[in-house]
């Protein structure tokens, strides 16, 4: 069961990490095409810069959850290192209770959030779209993907926990790894 849930998480990553790098490339494709037509021609596009702002949205909540799945976000790792293996895997269980409490809180909240934004609409895009698809939902996409992130890291080590064996991330590499090599 972890086996497939660490499957399927991999490949929601590289959905996440495709659509971030799409978004990237919509907002380097239309600044260029701003300068071109604003210096080129004299006729500024008006709705690029709303278009390229919503777009880092969206990429700024994709990389959140990638970096979860990645274990890449900051953390302070000095008293973990004093203590043992045992010990380490029970405060990393700790941790991951935790963020997994506060990310499913939010994703809880967030409908109503949704709600309330439905009722407002972009500014100066060519088509008008509530303001929910680019501040709430990319909030909540990314949260929702935080927390089935954290559930699988929680069950995984507390498997290796109760097992003795090293805790399988998503990316395949132990715990051991992680620590050899700095990830």
């Amino acid at each position: 069961m972890l086996t497939f849930c660490r499957r399927t998480l991999r490949v929601v990553e590289r959905i996440e990490m495709t659509a971030a790098m799409v978004l990237f490339a919509v907002i380097i494709l239309s600044i260029f095409a701003q300068v071109i037509s604003r210096y080129g021609f004299s006729r500024p596009i008006v709705w690029v810069e709303e278009a390229a702002t919503y777009a880092f949205i969206w990429i700024v909540f994709l990389g959140a959850s990638i970096g979860m799945k990645r274990l890449s976000h900051i953390r302070i790792e000095a008293l973990s290192l004093v203590l043992s293996a045992r010990a380490q895997s029970v405060l990393r269980i700790l941790g991951y209770g935790v963020m997994l409490f506060v990310a499913a809180y939010l994703c809880l909240r967030l409908p109503v959030v949704i709600g309330i934004e439905s009722r407002s609409g972009s500014v100066s895009l060519p088509v008008q779209l509530p303001r929910m698809w680019f501040y709430s939902v990319p909030l909540f996409v990314s949260s929702l993907s935080i927390v089935l992130t954290l559930a699988y890291y929680l069950v995984a080590e507390l498997a290796s926990l109760c097992t003795d064996e090293p805790m399988t991330y998503i990316d395949g590499a132990s715990i051991d790894d992680v620590a050899r090599e700095g990830i």
